[in-house]
């Protein structure tokens, strides 16, 4: 692990693999872990405590960004700086319930803790390490709440195929994206680091097939 002591840009981990839904039951049998794919805006949290910086997948700053400084901050745990990434809902989309799902950030993974770039860990280390810094409270079947404005996704181990056809039928849902737990973080200094261990199923849309 790297020394993390001040503010530079890490490109978030994302899938480039596309499967289709038939594939499924193979991943699942494979170990992977599932998440959601909420549809709004990939961002990273660059906090330490007393600043929060909420930037962009292409190492860009929100237009409009309405999630308080503050209430970003209340996201830090231990000691320096740290680096979640997670979804920024701005596209007004309408979750489980029928309401519009904007200006939330619901976390899915951890970069850098305790002012430690997490480079060789594991996401299912990162998961655990997410599990014993944030008590949540069920949302709906795919996120839990934080509080306030906060959220994470939940993790799921079984039965893709059924909550795939779930999440799909949620309009802020695109589908899932599966992981390797012993997918090793890499250095996030290219955008295409961290493609490996991951892939995604989206449902059907004009723009791409799946």
């Amino acid at each position: 692990m790297k020394e993390y002591n001040s503010f530079k840009y890490i490109f978030p981990p994302r899938p480039e693999t596309r499967t289709p839904p038939t594939g499924l039951g193979t991943y699942e049998r494979m170990g992977f872990i599932a998440q959601p794919k909420l549809n709004g805006s990939c961002a990273l949290l660059f906090t330490n405590g007393s600043q929060a910086k909420l930037m962009g997948r292409h190492n860009n700053t929100f237009v409009r960004q309405l999630i308080p400084e503050e209430t970003l901050c209340s996201l830090h745990r231990g000691a320096g700086w740290m680096v979640l990434v997670g979804e920024y809902m701005n596209k007004s989309q309408r979750d489980s319930k029928g309401n519009l799902f904007n200006a939330r950030l619901v976390i899915f993974d951890i970069l850098v803790h305790n002012g430690k770039h997490l480079v060789g860990s594991t996401f299912g280390q990162r998961q655990a390490l997410l599990d014993s810094l944030y008590d949540t409270k069920p949302y709906d079947d795919f996120i839990s709440s934080i509080g306030g404005p906060l959220y994470r996704v939940n993790n799921i181990t079984q039965d893709f195929t059924g909550n795939y056809t779930r999440a799909t039928g949620v309009q802020m849902y695109e589908g899932l994206v599966l992981k390797r737990p012993t997918g090793s973080l890499e250095n996030g200094m290219r955008e295409a680091n961290n493609t490996g261990w991951q892939v995604k199923i989206r449902k059907p849309t004009k723009n791409y097939s799946y």
